[in-house]
């Protein structure tokens, strides 16, 4: 009988990985520990259709201009859609939190913790029957400003937990849902005086929004610490960061966004071009920022296309 019992403890435990990835869906895996001693964490949705010997990932990064939002995308159609539409052709999907910045945590607080959720996902693959050699990115917004800047950085910026540094944050391709590419554009840090005077006037609101993420974001006050705040948001732009090296990149953006500019993708686009990096722009027609207006039929279609991308960037050994 101890025999049996020792027989089938050996065999359980090489089906460990089977096992984790027969589950539907696990919650809430704190994937690091921040120095400030929180857990940061991440769910993991397993493909419902198992077509490959070992699961290709796309890792799902949530926006909310880096100081709202979380990783539950269930109320959303589009991004739910896609999720679950990825997982019927043998996708499994990791969506991800990451510090939000505020007066205390700024960058790279989001940019670590991105890196390290990739890091974590390399060093667990085993557990999860992940395949190493096909992890993709794919954010929205803030999300998609943050896909970018892991995308296109090496492994070598950005470095968090000691445990995890290791393990590489290479990726196949990213998925960029209008996502801000110039930080000192999208925050108008260099805003001219007449253009300050006019938001100062007439969107009083925005204008006081606007200094309170320039500080959250860079640690400085755009006031007294211009050249600073300045410096800190071109070094996290993703556009100075295209290169010939940079992985293929799906850019949708709304032609009438007016959180982020669609003139952001448009800029990216010719970067990509400019040094021959695989990419495709999908111009959402009078689509808004985050796609919210357009038809469900649109919707669809650009689910459609995000797939055909990511299948077309699957590495096959």
């Amino acid at each position: 009988m101890k025999i049996l019992k020792s027989v089938l403890l050996v065999f359980c435990f090489f089906l460990q990985p089977s096992v984790f990835a027969q589950q539907t869906v696990i919650k809430d895996i704190t994937y690091k520990i921040t120095p400030e001693n929180d857990s940061v964490k991440l769910d993991l949705y397993f493909p419902t259709n198992h077509l490959f010997q070992k699961t290709p990932l796309v890792v799902f990064i949530h926006g909310g201009a880096w100081v709202e939002g979380n990783k539950d995308h269930e109320s959303i159609y589009y991004m739910r859609s896609l999720r679950d539409t990825l997982r019927t052709r043998g996708y499994a999907i990791a969506s991800i939190n990451y510090r939000l910045v505020n007066k205390n945590t700024h960058l790279p607080a989001p940019v670590i913790d991105c890196k390290d959720a990739v890091r974590w996902i390399r060093a667990h693959a085993g557990d999860y029957n992940f395949d190493t050699e096909n992890i993709g990115l794919w954010g929205g917004s803030a999300g998609a400003h943050l896909a970018l800047l892991i995308g296109y950085t090496g492994d070598d910026f950005a470095l968090g937990s000691q445990e995890l540094q290791a393990y590489s944050t290479k990726v196949n391709y990213i998925v960029d849902n209008f996502g801000p590419t110039d930080l000192n554009k999208v925050l108008k840090t260099k805003a001219s005086p007449l253009t300050k005077l006019i938001y100062k006037c007439f969107f009083r609101q925005l204008y006081d929004i606007r200094e309170k993420l320039i500080i959250a974001m860079t640690s400085y006050d755009i006031k007294t610490d211009k050249k600073k705040a300045i410096e800190v948001a071109k070094a996290y732009s993703p556009i100075e960061f295209v290169t010939s090296n940079a992985v293929p990149t799906l850019i949708m953006h709304g032609t009438k966004d007016f959180v982020v500019p669609f003139k952001e993708s448009k800029k990216l686009k010719k970067a990509l071009d400019q040094n021959n990096v695989d990419n495709k722009f999908v111009k959402v027609k009078k689509g808004d920022h985050g796609f919210n207006n357009i038809s469900k039929d649109q919707l669809d279609e650009l689910i459609q296309e995000t797939v055909e991308f990511i299948e077309q960037n699957y590495f096959e050994k």
